[in-house]
């Protein structure tokens, strides 16, 4: 997967932690190494040097000092002289391989699988350079230009801070790009890197799968107890070894959930990559690689280290009679356009090929995928507004739907039967008013919306109880598993079903329907709604 940290300052980063793999081994430094055409344009190749890199992390050129962007620093200091903020000054981006390939690799000793994950990250790499951008601000305008280059010292890492193997690489960017239309070096403009950093993580992972598939080996989905969606891991490396060696896992789960407990939400990505780093030794342990290496083989069992070797060994054998198989490309895609569009109108083009990159994983070419997508839209099946994209199909069925409920506004009975009804007194003036207002509701359809902790829980019994004193049957549809788990808490007297969207639907002859969209899926098409 993909993590991306923005830094300040960050002098002496590179020799103390991007030199040494997450451990110090004095007779052993990770070399470096450049990537990015503006990398090129600056002269850099090959193997990175300290000096170069800290010349690019203060802005400045490599070969003759020049300072290269307009501004030389955002440092802002206070009345007293103490420095109040630093400019951003790198973007760390680190990419880590699936657990089964870091101990197949580092541990099972098929060092091919390095070499997979290097080619994964430098096809990741070459796609987030396209989303490199920086701000216009020139003759008043407000708005990012793409420069399509960066520059970027990636650092291939073998190990966690708990010394589990974890083959991962530190791809550090610098906080310039070459602007073409204005003819200089710029800020970074990171925002499309961050905004695509579930689909660059899936470049990866499907760049990745592809070469392990082609190495022999058998991969399968990882998904947690709900479903969700972890990567992919190697056919029969057992799972009870992807635990052992997954401390910084556990450490990052129990801090999760203490700071679940304590501020009653689970924290955003954000603060789970803040959490993460507190959780993080602050000292490397001194500790040479071969010994590492013996510590990590002293951990196994004889039968794990047999079910490592055989699993090897067929990935070997299995590669001997690999025969070429047809592309899933327009499969993948075909499924994300349903999978998507069932849920949303219009979505930014990356979030399409991120589901078809994880539908069609390790089976999927992304130039295929990206013609694909090209043939489709000159067809006139997809259609795009800069990086919008829709289905025509899904605008017409969207057209209609507008058209269904625009007729059908004031034409039923109340929701409520015309009965007077008075909310529970623990409800606040305003949720008050929206339980009256759905409930003397007249139209087709009526959307309650909220921000959290709004009370849309609370609101939601309510109604469903003046639903009820009015006769009505009522039904509750999730669009996910997690969702139908939230209506259980809440709405437990309506049987729930799993689909398109949640609705809560009443029926009386002559069945006539009336429908409670939920706030983010507004019938799964993102359609005009009456708010109340």
């Amino acid at each position: 997967m993909l993590t991306i940290r923005a830094m300040a300052g960050g002098a002496g980063y590179a020799q103390r932690h991007l030199e040494h793999s997450d451990y110090y081994d004095e007779q052993r430094r990770i070399q470096g190494e450049w990537h990015g055409r503006g990398a090129e344009l600056l002269g850099l190749r090959g193997e990175v040097t300290r000096e170069q890199f800290e010349a690019i992390r203060e802005g400045l050129h490599p070969d003759t000092g020049e300072f290269l962007r307009p501004r030389h620093s955002a440092d802002r200091m206070g009345e007293d002289g103490a420095e109040q903020s630093k400019a951003r000054s790198l973007y760390d981006l680190s990419f880590s391989a699936p657990k089964s390939v870091s101990i197949q690799a580092l541990v099972g000793g098929d060092e091919r699988l390095i070499a997979s994950h290097d080619k994964a990250v430098r096809g990741a790499l070459a796609e987030a350079e396209h989303y490199a951008a920086t701000r216009v601000r020139m003759a008043g305008a407000n708005e990012d230009r793409t420069t399509g280059n960066w520059v970027v010292a990636a650092y291939r890492h073998n190990a966690s801070r708990e010394l589990d193997p974890q083959l991962h690489t530190h791809a550090v960017a610098a906080n310039l790009t070459y602007d073409g239309v204005e003819g200089r070096w710029k800020a970074l403009q990171a925002s499309g890197l961050y905004e695509r950093r579930a689909y660059l993580t899936e470049v990866y992972r499907n760049a990745l799968a592809r070469e392990v598939r082609s190495l022999g080996y058998e991969i399968e989905p990882h998904r947690d107890p709900k479903g969700r969606d972890y990567g992919f891991e190697i056919r029969g490396i057992d799972h009870d070894l992807l635990e052992k060696y997954s401390q910084r896992s556990a450490q990052r789960d129990a801090a999760i959930e203490q700071f679940t407990q304590e501020h009653g939400r689970k924290p955003t990505n954000n603060e789970v990559a803040v959490l993460v780093r507190e959780t993080r030794a602050d000292k490397l342990t001194e500790i040479s690689t071969e010994h590492l290496r013996e510590q990590q083989q002293a951990r196994l069992t004889p039968g794990e280290k047999q079910s490592l070797q055989h699993v090897r060994e067929y990935a070997i054998e299995h590669q001997r009679h690999l025969a070429p198989e047809s592309s899933r490309t327009a499969e993948s895609l075909e499924y994300a356009k349903e999978h998507i569009f069932e849920r949303h109108s219009v979505v930014r083009d990356h979030v399409l090929l991120t589901e078809a990159l994880r539908h069609g994983r390790g089976h999927v070419d992304l130039g295929q995928l990206r013609g694909t997508l090209e043939v489709e839209q000159m067809q006139g099946s997809v259609l795009r507004a800069g990086h919008d994209i829709a289905t025509r199909e899904s605008l017409d069925r969207e057209q209609k739907i507008i058209a269904t409920i625009d007729r059908s506004v004031g034409r039923y009975e109340s929701l409520g039967g015309g009965r007077a009804f008075e909310p529970s007194a623990h409800l606040r003036e305003e949720q008050k008013q929206a339980v009256q207002r759905i409930l003397d509701s007249r139209d087709f359809a009526i959307n309650m919306r909220g921000a959290a902790g709004t009370g849309k829980t609370a609101t939601l019994q309510e109604i469903d109880r003046g639903l009820r004193d009015a006769g009505r049957e009522a039904m509750a549809v999730a669009p996910t598993r997690s969702a139908v788990e939230e209506l259980q808490k809440s709405v437990l007297t309506m049987p729930l079903q799993l689909h398109g969207c949640w609705k809560i639907r009443r029926r009386k002859p002559p069945f006539a329907a009336r429908c409670l969209w939920s706030m983010k899926r507004a019938w799964s098409l993102g359609v005009r709604w009456k708010d109340c």
